[in-house]
């Protein structure tokens, strides 16, 4: 089987429906002074992670398990520090992949074109 270019963008088209269902995410702790960002994977558009989620990735402990921080003569508790956290969709990683997506479906559509091209000669 030869790859034809229609095939190469459907292949690309498929990875890209994939990436909407699936898109990255990423957790910020929004704090003065404090501010700490941290991907959270790819999870599906219909079950993003949760505050929860994003707080456990950023300070590596479940809110259950956490303990009050101070810092800047400010003791901050469990609850203020889960208002600080929230979960976003990281649109500048979705806009990368698509790009890189882009680029690698062209590199391989004009491969396939070239091999191609040799073998009907």
């Amino acid at each position: 089987m030869t790859l034809r270019p229609i095939h190469i963008f459907a292949t690309g088209a498929a990875v890209l429906f994939l990436m909407v269902l699936f898109p990255p995410y990423f957790g910020v702790y929004d704090q003065t002074g404090v501010n700490r960002h941290t991907g959270l994977g790819w999870h599906p558009i219909w079950n993003p992670p949760s505050q929860a989620e994003a707080y456990a990735t950023i300070h590596g402990a479940s809110p259950d398990a956490a303990q009050p921080e101070s810092g800047d003569g400010v003791t901050r508790s469990v609850e203020e520090r889960l208002a600080l956290t929230r979960v976003a969709f990281n649109k500048v990683g979705f806009v990368m992949q698509v790009i890189v997506l882009g680029m690698a479906a062209t590199v391989a559509s004009v491969v396939a074109g070239q091999w191609r091209r040799r073998k009907d000669e």
